[in-house]
């Protein structure tokens, strides 16, 4: 009787554990120009929908000054719509279309036009920062296998959390690689985000994960990066104590951004040395403070080494 038991609490589990294709969305930068004025632009692109969205920017303007974008990929044209912030009207307005060929995964080349139907057109030249050509992961079948988390704490929102058991990538039906060892990490919806995480021209990839019963700061990512010379993706222990972390592909900085709700907030900003992240300056502001405080670092001998400290207003 034990035996039958124990069969069938094996078998319980095995049905409860969920095997689900993931969802892709890929992150790539393109730099060129509309007409002959040079621009920087990131696009967000669903594999699936073939859904896009991202922004750009005038490289005289600075990062600063975005226009928003959002549209379709379509047989290899990409259809995109502009908006702009309206400081005085308090709101995005549509300021431009583009209409854009995606060639061999490296070029956007076609025309950008103002709004109405006899505004005349711009021509646009974007090549891809990321080496699509020699590796696009995109093509690949991410799976995840896991489990509904039982999460008594929070009963209301535990069906919207799953255990991850493990994520296996699949190149050609077969599988290539395969990660397992995951404590406590849950996930919500079944996605992956390939990005280039440390600005060598591959795609990297990360996963979103989530820490149910916390009010803010309730995400973060694992994050896994690509070794061309071994073909294979290691997971980045530095990158995945650090949380969230934004990647700027134009300055080849990562940054991340804290604050406690008080008024007392602060960015870092990080480069690559040798595989590792390095601090290399940091600003923060201060509750009841008009000033910006800034602190800089070098890189030496393996280590960010304090060089100078000011504030400014």
């Amino acid at each position: 009787m034990k035996k039958i038991f124990i069969s069938l609490l094996m078998i319980i589990c095995v049905f409860e554990l969920k095997a689900q294709e993931a969802k892709i969305i890929s992150i790539i930068n393109f730099t060129g120009s509309i007409d002959k004025y040079p621009i920087e632009m990131k696009l967000e692109i669903n594999q699936q929908s073939d859904s896009v969205a991202g922004e750009y920017f005038y490289k005289k303007n600075g990062n600063a000054n975005k226009m928003i974008l959002d549209g379709k990929l379509k047989d290899g044209v990409l259809n995109l719509q502009e908006r702009a912030y309206n400081a005085a009207k308090r709101k995005y307005e549509s300021t431009g279309s583009f209409k854009l060929n995606y060639i061999d995964q490296i070029y956007l080349n076609g025309s950008w036009q103002k709004p109405g139907k006899n505004a005349s057109y711009l021509t646009v030249k974007l090549s891809a920062r990321e080496n699509l050509k020699a590796f696009n992961p995109s093509n690949y079948v991410f799976q995840y296998v896991r489990n509904r988390a039982k999460l008594d704490y929070i009963p209301a929102d535990a069906q919207y959390y799953f255990d991850l058991i493990s994520l296996k990538v699949f190149i050609n039906k077969s599988m290539r690689w395969a990660f397992t060892g995951f404590n406590d990490v849950f996930t919500k919806e079944a996605e992956i985000q390939l990005e280039d995480l440390n600005f060598d021209g591959y795609l990297d990839f990360k996963v979103p994960i989530y820490y149910p019963g916390l009010a803010n700061g309730d995400y973060s990512y694992l994050y896994f990066i690509y070794d061309p010379k071994n073909r294979g993706f290691i997971q980045s222990k530095q990158l995945n104590e650090m949380g969230v972390v934004f990647f700027d592909a134009v300055k080849k900085e990562a940054q991340t951004v804290d604050a406690d709700g008080s008024g007392n907030e602060g960015t870092r900003y990080f480069r690559w040395q040798n595989g590792k992240l390095f601090l290399v300056k940091e600003e923060r502001i201060y509750e009841n403070d008009s000033y910006i405080h800034y602190t800089y670092y070098k890189i030496e001998n393996g280590k960010s080494i304090l060089v100078k400290t000011e504030k400014r207003k």
